[in-house]
């Protein structure tokens, strides 16, 4: 399948399957079903902090949104699924609801464990489409046996360092031969570095301008070597 046209400053992008793309700007795409996945949106995270008068700087909303309009308008999608997460809290609905409400993309939303009781997520656990079984992976769900599982809610990434004090944290995709973990999509996540235990697994560490596979005996040192 051709691969999409992207705008002027081109993201990273690898093919870390035939016809899938994991993209910089957090973002997977199945090309054959043009379906773009995204999770942990956040929205609202500053506007639910300052609720309970934590007075972050309101800041996220509008990044969240310009980073998914231009993944629409680079990939053209059929369908956006967001992986669970998409609210922080319901105290901070706004941004999202005024996206979808202009959004042109059918986007299907998973429930998380942040946005279990948001009238547009709740009570959709996971979606199946083709091969794929999609949650949000906050709690175990019986998946088809011929499935690959995708999944947010770890915020994966990886931790560099240069024993002298520098430290770098990437967000990162976890790629197994049945199950799939996805970065975390909002500007707020911080990452959480993912150690891997499992044979076949992948890690992609992502940078804005380079995606690259972590060595294996990099993954098993883990942060604190």
């Amino acid at each position: 399948m051709s691969q999409p046209t992207l705008q002027a400053v081109c993201p990273a992008r690898v093919e870390i399957r035939p016809d899938v793309w994991l993209d910089s700007r957090l973002a997977l795409w199945i090309a054959d079903l043009r379906i773009l996945v995204i999770a942990d949106l956040h929205w609202g995270y500053a506007a639910s902090h300052r609720a309970h008068g934590n007075l972050l700087p309101v800041w996220g909303d509008a990044e969240i949104a310009q980073r998914l309009n231009a993944l629409i308008a680079d990939y053209r999608p059929a369908e956006m699924i967001w992986l669970g997460d998409s609210l922080h809290t319901l105290a901070g609905p706004d941004g999202a609801n005024d996206f979808l409400q202009s959004c042109a993309v059918q986007v299907t939303i998973v429930s998380g464990n942040h946005d279990a009781r948001w009238n547009r997520a709740k009570d959709r656990f996971s979606v199946s489409r083709a091969n794929y079984f999609f949650h949000h992976g906050d709690k175990p769900r019986e998946v088809p046996a011929d499935a690959i599982e995708l999944i947010g809610h770890h915020h994966p990434a990886v931790l560099w360092y240069d024993g002298a004090g520098t430290r770098l944290k990437m967000p990162a995709l976890v790629a197994g031969p049945r199950r799939w973990v996805l970065p975390a999509f909002s500007p707020w996540a911080g990452g959480v570095p993912w150690i891997s235990n499992l044979d076949g697994e992948t890690i992609y560490a992502i940078g804005s301008k380079r995606i690259f596979t972590v060595p294996r005996a990099r993954e098993q040192k883990g942060p604190s070597q």
